[in-house]
């Protein structure tokens, strides 16, 4: 009897191991839409998620792991209208937290996991800028702003939120801070010396509380005069970014080693403090928009050796990823461990 419930034992162990491998929940363009999917730190074992007809982008994990949060084109018909859904980790029961006529964006769980943090940017006059805290388990909504912004992040002890406001600049994007009611909104990082050279953005808190992660990408501006004396500005970007590491209180900042020409997609942190997970494009210079072709890819970066190992290789833009930190169980039940060409149709005809 003993050894059968040792044997039981060492089953379940190894069941959960194998459960709990997916620390890694990103989105990716395939079939000529965006998924869910989850993988292991080193890149394998590739799961899809979801199979919604339209797009689903910007998966944020829960604290503990046991869910995911993401955004999903609810009205495919018109223009793009993206609301928040929650789902199980293995990406069961999912719900519909928002309904708004514009776009969310910027998810990110408070601390303890019971709330979400999201901005939303209506495509019609209806709905105001502005955002919100929702409430988990009643679904219950609260406006903490009024403010136009593009990306947040929840500090771990839950005081305050960092963010990208694009309303405050009229010349470009910075990162501001606030507290966690939306009160007292402020400039954490020093103003862009010269308007519209660059843009901060993508900023993520460290899991000690003590750091920022955020990229920076720099500016070219072109000016051309109007026949009725107007001056028409097109802004784009320059084929140079920077990934950053800034302490909160202190100031001083570090400047990961990747190479200025890689196109910055999404950042977070990884391995707890040890890496930085990110997506990107790695050749500007030659980059095409509508060449299918060419894909982001997800990498890892060691902050210890500075060493960058590319995670994923098949065609399919991964355009945001988050790492787990807490305990969590991805179930591979109906799931099926699969390769991108097996998944999808390079997107070249």
């Amino acid at each position: 009897m003993r050894i059968l419930q040792i044997t039981l034992s060492l089953s379940l162990i190894l069941l959960f191991t194998t459960a709990a491998s997916a620390k890694i929940v990103f989105s990716a363009y395939q079939d000529r839409n965006d998924h869910i999917y989850v993988m292991d730190d080193d890149g394998s074992n590739i799961r899809q998620l979801t199979n919604y007809p339209h797009m689903e982008v910007q998966p944020r994990w829960s604290p503990d792991g046991t869910q995911i949060a993401f955004l999903r084109d609810t009205d495919p018909s018109s223009s793009i209208r993206l609301n928040t859904f929650i789902m199980n980790a293995d990406g069961t029961n999912v719900r519909q937290l928002t309904n708004h006529r514009g776009n969310d964006k910027g998810l990110t769980f408070s601390p303890d996991g019971k709330k979400l943090l999201v901005s939303s940017h209506p495509n019609t006059g209806v709905e105001k800028i502005g955002l919100y805290v929702i409430d988990i388990e009643s679904g219950n909504t609260q406006k903490i702003s009024n403010l136009e912004i593009s990306a947040v992040d929840w500090s771990p002890d839950g005081k305050h939120i960092v963010f990208v406001d694009i309303g405050f600049w009229a010349t470009e994007d910075n990162l501001w801070m606030m507290n966690a009611d939306g009160s007292d909104p402020r400039p954490w990082t020093p103003p862009i010396k010269r308007a519209r050279t660059m843009d901060r953005g993508r900023p993520k808190w460290s899991p000690d509380g003590q750091q920022i992660l955020y990229t920076e990408t720099y500016l070219n501006v072109q000016e051309m005069l109007l026949d009725d004396g107007g001056v028409f500005r097109r802004i784009r970007a320059a084929g140079k970014y920077r990934y950053i590491i800034r302490n909160v209180n202190g100031g001083a900042t570090e400047r990961l080693n990747i190479p200025k020409g890689w196109v910055a997609r999404s950042v977070a942190w990884m391995n707890g403090q040890e890496s930085v997970l990110f997506s990107a494009f790695v050749d500007f210079e030659h980059k095409d928009e509508w060449n299918r072709t060419r894909w982001v890819q997800l990498y890892k970066y060691d902050l210890a050796s500075e060493q960058i190992t590319q995670l994923t290789h098949d065609p399919g833009s991964k355009m945001s990823a988050d790492w787990v930190r807490g305990a969590y169980a991805v179930s591979p039940a109906g799931k099926q461990s699969v390769r991108w060409g097996e998944l999808k149709k390079a997107y070249s005809d």
